[in-house]
């Protein structure tokens, strides 16, 4: 690893604030945005293929990614299945790759996204997660920074984790995360199917009408809506 790249890298997450664990992630991120010229910036832990806690730079990232979370596909989630970078410069010509996340997140004016996993060895943590508003690719510069950024992250992650002095901040939507299990469990029931297919359908029905899964459980727990084992339309 590039000695003057890492101590840059290393400047810029202590710079980006006070050196609080608590604050370590969102330390990353704001290092992100500043290093790598990019609109935003997110940092997801994540248990199999759902996210846990998150972080983001701003309210645009924060967006996309419960949109991640919402459509059950896009960068982040590539990145911590396959354990590589997931990188799309042109997001308007990705369709075919995320059918549903690519053009809803180019409605919230996205260009760009570049994700990065955060892993050692077998270890999987979740992914650095960078958006930027218009089209391109990163300079070769920049790859190489952001690939020692999720590394450093890694690592002080695992290490902030044994010594108990890393408090995960949850998403401010975990709440409503938790409205939508318990919806997705009402809908199992509605239509005699298991939690993944019930799941499959308010997010089906969300897409369709162009409306947010956390307004399909709220509707679904409210009992306003019921969905049945006919097809969405």
């Amino acid at each position: 690893m590039d000695a003057g790249r890492l101590g840059k890298i290393l400047d810029a997450i202590g710079a980006a604030g006070e050196p609080d664990p608590a604050t370590y992630p969102g330390r990353v991120c704001a290092a992100a945005v500043e290093l790598l010229e990019v609109s935003a910036a997110g940092l997801t832990l994540m248990t199999k293929s759902q996210p846990g806690a998150i972080w983001a730079s701003d309210e645009l990232a924060q967006a996309v990614e419960d949109l991640q979370f919402a459509l059950n596909e896009g960068p982040a989630l590539d990145a911590h299945l396959l354990g590589g970078p997931a990188l799309e410069p042109f997001l308007a010509k990705a369709s075919g790759r995320w059918p549903f996340f690519s053009p809803a997140a180019v409605g919230l004016g996205v260009g760009a996204v570049f994700s990065f996993p955060l892993q050692m060895g077998v270890i999987r943590l979740g992914a650095l997660n960078l958006f930027r508003r218009e089209p391109g690719l990163m300079t070769t510069a920049q790859l190489s920074d952001a690939l020692v950024l999720a590394d450093v992250a890694t690592q002080d992650i695992i290490d902030l984790q044994a010594e108990g002095a890393l408090r995960l901040r949850l998403s401010n939507r975990f709440a409503e995360r938790a409205r939508v299990h318990q919806a997705t469990g009402m809908v199992a029931a509605q239509i005699e199917s298991d939690m993944g297919s019930a799941l499959a359908r308010i997010r089906g029905y969300a897409f369709a009408n162009e409306i947010s899964i956390f307004e399909v459980a709220e509707e679904v727990i409210a009992r306003r809506l019921r969905l049945n084992k006919a097809p969405l339309g």
